[in-house]
């Protein structure tokens, strides 16, 4: 396999089990979502896999310049839990402004003591949460738990993980449904990635009748599903998989719109970047089109262009262990080139901090 050396623009430690970073609109201002992930709970599994410590995930604000990556604010928002993929809402509605925050949130195996799990559906929050992330002020949610429209057409989802906006503001969240404490399977809900239209937004936060109706979904059922993003070359809606049985061996899909009418999932675009885990994280497009795509399992940075396929590698790479939930961004002291910011949610080892790479040239 290729390799690709990319400088770093800049690192910040010291968070807690960052999976998402993404750049605002002013261009310098980066939120982060800090999951606080623990390991070794006997009531899941056998000790075996993360589970979310209630109400202690929390999002970050850090800035981004040409002198480098800087911490601001390390709790902008406090008291969450299961804090996941995040993005940046483009199109204004009359409860969301343009530039509020959307995360992915609340999803199970949750803890409140860390010795037990939270099976009780009404203390389990499954949401999009959203914020301002000028004051960390909380916005309405948008509920994705028992009991909401969405719930009512589909299903509740399990554990909300990647979360992005197209270019028109229509919502795209991700449901890997990990929340089953004896095994992978069954799986407590179908493996999907949900298309909630901008228009849906104020009414879902209001708990309207018939809120959901145009939301669809499209299905994984083999392959789970992990980051969503949309292209910043043609806002198209790309996605991952990530399952130690994906046929695919960690794929990335580009699904369009006739694909979410259809409820079709297309054939993969990519497939077998995951290793012997079969593991995808993060996933995002560049204005050229490059995909870039992190398997947390192996801390690898695949990078796909119309030149090959590449592993991206950076000054301090060995200290990003798990690689997670990516985002493509362009801060203007690159001059119309893409950044990458890497969270690296440790969730065994590593860094626990989102580092600034340059991707000049792809």
């Amino acid at each position: 396999m290729q390799h690709r050396e990319v400088a770093v623009l800049g690192r910040v430690a010291g968070l807690t089990n960052p999976e998402s970073a993404d750049l605002l609109p002013d261009g310098e201002t980066v939120v982060v979502s800090n999951a606080a992930i623990t390991f070794g709970l006997p009531a899941y599994r056998d000790g075996r896999g993360g589970v979310y410590r209630q109400g202690e995930a929390f999002a970050s604000r850090l800035r981004l310049d040409e002198k480098g990556l800087h911490l601001d604010e390390l709790h902008l928002v406090t008291g969450c839990t299961a804090n996941l993929g995040l993005d940046v809402l483009p199109v204004a509605t009359e409860i969301f402004p343009a530039g509020t925050v959307f995360a992915a949130s609340g999803g199970e195996p949750v803890t409140a003591d860390g010795a037990t799990l939270v099976t009780d559906p009404a203390q389990v929050r499954q949401q999009a949460l959203t914020y301002d992330p000028s004051t960390g002020e909380k916005l309405p949610p948008i509920p994705l738990w028992a009991g909401s429209a969405l719930a009512e057409k589909f299903n509740p989802v399990n554990q909300p993980n990647g979360l992005a906006f197209d270019p028109d503001g229509n919502l795209y969240v991700s449901d890997i449904p990990n929340g089953n404490p004896k095994g992978a399977l069954p799986f407590p809900t179908p493996p999907a990635v949900y298309r909630i239209p901008n228009s849906s937004l104020d009414d879902l936060a209001n708990g309207r009748p018939g809120a959901a109706d145009a939301v669809q979904r499209v299905e994984l059922p083999e392959n789970w599903i992990n980051g969503v993003a949309s292209s910043k070359a043609d806002g198209t809606i790309h996605v991952v998989s990530c399952y130690a049985k994906d046929p695919e061996g960690g794929a990335v899909f580009r699904i369009l719109d006739e694909d979410f009418a259809a409820g079709r999932l297309p054939a993969p675009l990519h497939n077998q970047l995951g290793g012997e885990l079969r593991v995808l994280d993060g996933i995002g497009v560049t204005r050229r089109g490059t995909v870039i795509a992190t398997s947390p399992t192996l801390g690898q940075i695949h990078v796909i262009s119309a030149t090959g396929h590449e592993i991206l590698t950076f000054e301090g790479a060995e200290t990003v262990a798990n690689p997670a939930d990516v985002n493509v961004c362009y801060p203007p002291f690159l001059d119309g080139e893409p950044a990458l910011l890497v969270p690296d949610v440790s969730v065994a080892k590593g860094s626990h901090s989102v580092t600034a790479l340059d991707l000049t040239g792809l």
